[in-house]
């Protein structure tokens, strides 16, 4: 895991995700210079100065280190597949040469440290070479996919981890792209049981509880870096119905934020940042920005709010029953609320959103944009 200065996207994202312009914060200078000292005081307190100037309830905005990174980026302009100079591409896909300058295959997540907060500042996260049993928890997955809606399903989980197999890893890297990490970790999400959850959508069909349950077996992988932050996914789907296969992959989507790097630097209420990884979602290849704000900190335990958007590397989406295709448009973006306790590696709890949205065309009918969507809710509980 390393600081990312360079890349267009980052900048931009930045703006995008913050809900603030990059020409904030010489006015927020400006502003703040001329309140006063009290409320430069509150500002201090909360960590963050509001787009005036003025002092904030908690509503960071990039301060001057963000702005000189950003200016940095933005003196080397770079664009995506189809954007201009500065900007995330307009259609959403970002294009194998572009993720190539915004971040290397293999390459550990990368972090922006906007702010640290208001002290009392922590440490969050731990290093993860801890290798074998792993945590073990319940995920609660509703998934719904264009019109139809699937059941809301409970899957219990444990985790193991695993020192990755750089070899492995070497032989289905692309041709020059650099290799993961020596110090790279496997943990494997493993699905102990499976059944439907007590509130669904509508009426289950009288078959559902037991093709439901042949989700036991199935699995998640994700290669990290022992601080965490996905390098590479795959998954597996146990039992003989493909059409169980969303859910797994849903699934992969909310467990991801369990692999959530933190910062260094110890931060307190207030403190925000970004990551940028590459991972696989919903079938597609992306990198993903999440803007990750420390909302409070009580009694050792921060939550975290997480904002992500992500942007399509390779215009092709590995969905069951899509034909040969290329994407046109692609849109995606989440949400997430953590709870984290100071000193674990992982959280003990999460609430997850996302949605997926592309318009393809089939390589037989070029001139035919074909929509796929997708959108999830999940709440993930952790236990010792």
């Amino acid at each position: 895991m390393s600081s990312a200065r360079s890349g267009w996207t980052a900048a931009a994202v930045w703006v995008v995700l913050s809900g603030c312009h990059a020409g904030e914060p010489a006015a927020a200078e400006k502003g703040a210079a001329e309140k006063a000292a009290a409320e430069k005081a509150a500002a201090e307190k909360n960590g963050a100065l509001d787009p005036n100037g003025q002092a904030g309830e908690n509503k960071p905005i990039i301060d001057r280190k963000i702005a000189s990174a950003m200016a940095a980026m933005r003196s080397e302009p770079r664009e995506g597949s189809n954007g201009a100079p500065g900007t995330p591409p307009p259609n959403g896909i970002l294009g194998p040469e572009g993720a190539l300058r915004e971040l290397p295959p293999g390459t550990s997540a990368q972090i922006v440290l906007g702010a640290e907060g208001a002290p009392p500042r922590v440490r969050l996260g731990v290093q993860r070479a801890t290798m074998g049993a792993g945590p073990s928890g319940r995920l609660q997955l509703s998934y719904r996919s264009g019109g139809s809606v699937m059941p809301t399903v409970e899957l219990d989980f444990k985790a193991n981890t695993s020192a990755e197999a750089v070899a492995g890893a070497a032989a289905s890297a692309a041709p020059g792209a650099p290799l993961l990490p020596s110090a790279s970790l496997s943990t494997r999400f493993g699905f102990v049981a499976a059944r439907p959850a007590a509130d669904q959508p509508g009426r289950l069909p009288e078959n559902a509880r037991a093709e439901i349950a042949k989700l036991k077996g199935s699995w998640v992988d994700f290669v990290s870096a022992p601080e965490g932050g996905v390098l590479s996914q795959r998954f597996a789907v146990a039992g003989n119905n493909p059409g169980l296969q969303p859910l797994v992959q849903g699934s992969a989507v909310a467990l991801s934020a369990l692999e959530l790097p933190y910062p260094a630097a110890p931060v307190g209420v207030g403190a925000y940042w970004m990551v940028k990884s590459r991972e696989t979602a919903e079938g597609a290849e992306v990198l993903a920005y999440r803007m990750v704000r420390l909302s409070e900190l009580s009694q050792n335990v921060a939550h975290l709010t997480v904002s992500t958007r992500r942007y399509l590397i390779t215009q092709q989406l590995t969905l069951q029953g899509l034909p040969a295709h290329h994407v046109r448009q692609f849109q995606s973006e989440g949400t997430a609320e953590l709870i984290l306790p100071v000193g674990a590696a992982y959280p003990t709890s999460a609430e997850i959103k996302d949605q997926f949205a592309s318009l393809v065309s089939p390589d037989e009918r070029p001139a035919q944009a074909l929509p796929v969507q997708s959108e999830l809710t999940a709440k993930l509980t952790l236990t010792p």
